[in-house]
C-alpha cells in the first residue's frame, strides 16, 4: 500500500512539473505586439499553424515584406524576419523565479548589413509573461553572443556581458 501511494505521489508531482514547462509556441502566441511590431498575433498565430501543418511558414508582416518562421520546438523558434534581421527565441531555465515560473525567454535578434556580411546581434530576455528582465540569474549561462561592426575600415568585435 505504501509503494502504491509513493508512486501515486512522484506520478502526481512529475505531472505538476511537467505542466510548469511553458511550451515556445504558446509562448509565441502571447507575446504582446510591441515586442515584435513588424508581426501582428494573425501572423504569429499562422506561422505557427503553418509549422504545424509541415507548409512553408511565411507570411506578408506589416511593412508588406515577407517574414518567415524556419524552426519551432518545444523550447525555441527561430524566424527570418527579412533579409537583413533574424529572431532566435529560446525558452531557458532560471535559478529565480520570474513571475512564478523558474523559466526565462531569451529572445536574439540579429541584424546583417548585406554589403558586408557584418552583423550585430542584441539578446533581450524576458519573463513568461513577457515583462523584460535586466540579467535574469539562468540556471545555466548561455554562450555570450558576439557581435561585430565596421568603423573606418577597422572591424571591431564585442562580446555582452552576462
Amino acid at each position: 500500500m505504501k509503494k502504491l501511494i509513493c508512486f501515486v505521489a512522484l506520478a502526481f508531482m512529475m505531472t505538476i512539473n511537467i505542466n510548469a514547462q511553458r511550451k515556445m509556441a504558446a509562448l509565441f502566441k502571447e507575446m504582446p505586439d510591441s515586442i515584435l511590431s513588424v508581426l501582428t498575433k494573425n501572423n504569429r498565430l499562422d506561422m505557427i499553424d503553418f509549422m504545424d501543418a509541415k507548409m512553408k511558414a511565411q507570411v506578408t508582416n506589416l511593412l508588406d515584406g515577407k517574414s518567415e518562421m524556419t524552426m519551432l520546438a518545444d523550447d525555441s523558434l527561430k524566424i527570418k524576419m527579412s533579409d537583413v534581421m533574424s529572431i532566435k527565441m529560446m525558452v531557458v531555465d532560471a535559478k529565480e523565479e520570474y513571475d512564478s515560473c523558474k523559466q526565462v525567454v531569451c529572445m536574439i535578434s540579429t541584424y546583417t548589413i548585406p554589403s558586408t556580411g557584418d552583423y550585430e546581434s542584441i539578446v533581450n530576455y524576458y519573463s513568461v509573461k513577457w515583462h523584460p528582465l535586466e540579467n535574469p540569474n539562468l540556471l545555466v549561462p548561455l554562450a555570450p553572443v558576439p557581435t561585430s561592426f565596421k568603423h573606418d575600415e577597422k572591424v571591431m568585435s564585442t562580446k555582452p556581458v552576462y
